[in-house]
């Protein structure tokens, strides 16, 4: 009878040593987190992800790196964010009742891509035809001897106004958008003027088809 007591003794006393284990398991704790760059302690990192694997709870940093959320004494969690190396960070034992916010740095992530060459040509026929009907420009003596051709100066002159008179033009037109800045412009069929000259030329037939 002695035996079966300290038997049960001992059943009663793992039990009780296996609840507290697993109520400090199942310790819920604030945790909160900075998220900063390797590089600069001052630089945050941004809309960072962390994950609890354990429990499958996670949640976003904000536009500080800053975050927090629940989470178990001993769980792990994944840091990650665009361009970093993922992180890992575990939860310290926290006392009931207080806070705590970790400085958790991520490293930048550098990839570099291999070579790309852009080909205009699908085949290597394709390529074959261009080359052999490639049409290689004009040297600059060419090009000179084009430009000082006859018939292109005769159609030069042809198409080219006089300098003088396209400048003063274009002073003209200038002139008059600024004169009237700021205020409509006058139209010509409420001008008197306009209209006497319309009589005129209606008058000495100068509308009448010739």
């Amino acid at each position: 009878m002695k035996v079966n007591f300290e038997f049960c003794l001992r059943i009663i006393l793992l039990i009780v040593s296996i609840q507290q284990v697993c109520a400090q398991d199942q310790q819920l704790v604030q945790y909160s987190g900075i998220v900063l760059s390797t590089d600069s302690a001052s630089t945050p990192v941004p809309y960072t992800s962390i994950y609890n694997r354990a429990i499958n709870l996670g949640t976003i940093a904000n536009n500080e790196g800053f975050f927090t959320f629940a989470a178990r004494v001993g769980d792990t969690l994944e840091v990650s964010s665009v361009g970093y190396q993922t992180g890992y960070v575990r939860v310290p034992e926290i006392p009931a009742g207080q806070g705590y916010t970790a400085k958790i740095f991520l490293k930048l992530e550098v990839e570099t891509l291999p070579e790309t060459r852009v080909y205009p040509w699908f085949t290597r026929e394709q390529f074959k035809d261009a080359f052999v009907h490639l049409n290689i420009p004009d040297d600059d003596l060419e090009r000179a001897r084009k430009n000082l051709n006859a018939e292109k100066l005769r159609e030069l002159g042809e198409t080219v106004r006089d300098g003088r008179l396209s400048a003063t033009q274009s002073l003209q037109n200038y002139a008059y958008t600024y004169y009237y800045q700021g205020q409509f412009r006058p139209q010509a069929i409420l001008s008197p003027t306009a209209w006497m000259q319309f009589f005129d030329a209606l008058k000495n037939g100068e509308y009448k088809k010739k």
